[in-house]
């Protein structure tokens, strides 16, 4: 066990989000584990509910970045996502900033629907190859650390009606809109400074914009007889 304050520590001195990675399998869980540290990330390593809610609480402020890979299938009841889908709903109540990637083989598509119903911001199918989980996790942390600063900074209200005949990944798109949108707002739709803001390149920010159709803001043309 870490001492109280250690994954803080980690994670100011990495730069990364701690991740709190819930799995029942030791070896599996051990597996990925060291695999994540070894790239940097603090991790925090939990194998049923309860151990995980008290880790959390015990390492992560409310309004710290963090992001949560959660097995579905737990104790006491593996074989059902019960225990995992509660887990989640609880995360994403008490961590606001955290970004929850929920992991599972068990009947993929109506998990995957509860899973989004309950906050999720990713879904992966088991087996899960290492390339496509550290891509999730690097964009869930992303996402988790630019929430942090505008919550810190009493600037984030975001609300995402996702309906579970869309993916994760869709709600996981409305999510990232509503950022940019929202970052875009808050600077006049300056946008040298919302990348600021997001800790993105300018480049990368016209990238999103275009994805999701968002045009540049900018004040009318006076009218006939008006003064400009």
């Amino acid at each position: 066990m870490t001492e109280p304050g250690a994954i803080a520590a980690q994670a100011s001195a990495s730069g990364r989000c701690p991740v709190l990675w819930v799995e029942d399998d030791p070896v599996l869980s051990g597996w990925v584990a060291e695999s994540l540290q070894e790239d940097g990330w603090p991790m925090l390593v939990a194998h049923d509910r309860c151990q995980a809610l008290q880790l959390l609480e015990r390492e992560v402020p409310k309004g710290q970045a963090c992001v949560a890979l959660l097995d579905m299938g737990l104790p006491p009841r593996p074989s059902r996502p019960d225990e995992g889908l509660l887990l989640l709903s609880q995360l994403v109540a008490q961590w606001p900033v955290l970004h929850a990637i929920v992991l599972t083989g068990q009947h993929e598509k109506a998990v995957g629907q509860q899973a989004v119903h309950a906050g999720a911001f990713d879904f992966l199918v088991k087996p899960v190859a290492a390339s496509v989980l550290r891509q999730a996790l690097e964009r869930a942390a992303w996402f988790s650390l630019r929430q942090q600063e505008l919550w810190a900074q009493g600037r984030l209200n975001l609300s995402v009606p996702a309906q579970l005949s869309e993916g994760v990944r869709e709600a996981s798109d409305q999510v990232a809109e509503q950022l940019i949108r929202h970052v875009l707002g808050c600077n006049g739709f300056n946008v040298a400074a919302a990348a600021r803001a997001l800790g993105l390149e300018r480049e990368q920010l016209y990238y999103h914009m275009k994805k999701f159709g968002i045009q540049r803001q900018t004040p009318p043309d006076p009218g006939p007889g008006q003064a400009a």
